[in-house]
């Protein structure tokens, strides 16, 4: 395995799923379906090494993602990775369409409301509702915001800002 490889977090395994050698992972990543691609070139970070998996299988169950990995089709041969972290080899997916962005360029972008600069983007939370900016005030404080046109005005990257709309309770 390559040195200069740069590596993006994609997950953790939280658990085993079955007796075949099925992962749970809890994930960490956007576009899913094309980080858990079958044949995609994964990593488990174990003990400080990075093993290459190959991806067979992915499935969305019960919030979590279930992977299979070739050649380890057996509970026996997956349990020792148990929170350990996925990793994937850091190649953006092509193709985005109007109004997709990437996770990563979204974090640390500031968060605009009435003009005025209320905070950065610390994380993007996905739930089965949608997905959420994590927004760290000014103040520190942390709020969720509804990634959603409802709630986003504009999304700028160029200019590292995202317009909110002004809303009670919101922030």
């Amino acid at each position: 395995m390559s040195e200069n490889i740069d590596y993006i977090l994609i997950g953790k395994i939280v658990n085993t799923h079955g007796i075949k050698g099925e992962v749970k992972v809890m994930s960490e990543t956007d576009f899913k379906s094309d980080r858990y691609h079958k044949n995609n070139k994964t990593y488990i970070d174990f003990n400080n090494e990075k093993i290459f998996v190959k991806i067979i299988s992915f499935r969305s169950h019960k919030g979590f993602d279930l992977l299979t990995f070739e050649g380890l089709d057996d509970i026996n041969l997956v349990e020792k990775y148990k929170g350990f972290s996925l990793y994937s080899e850091n190649k953006k997916p092509k193709d985005l369409k109007k109004n997709e962005y990437h996770e990563v360029d979204l974090i640390g972008l500031e968060i605009c409301q009435n003009n005025v600069i209320v905070g950065v983007i610390n994380s993007i939370k996905t739930y089965p509702q949608c997905d959420y900016l994590e927004i760290k005030k000014n103040d520190g404080e942390m709020k969720l915001v509804p990634f959603l046109k409802e709630f986003v005005l504009d999304v700028d990257i160029q200019n590292k800002k995202v317009t909110i709309i002004e809303m009670e309770g919101l922030l």
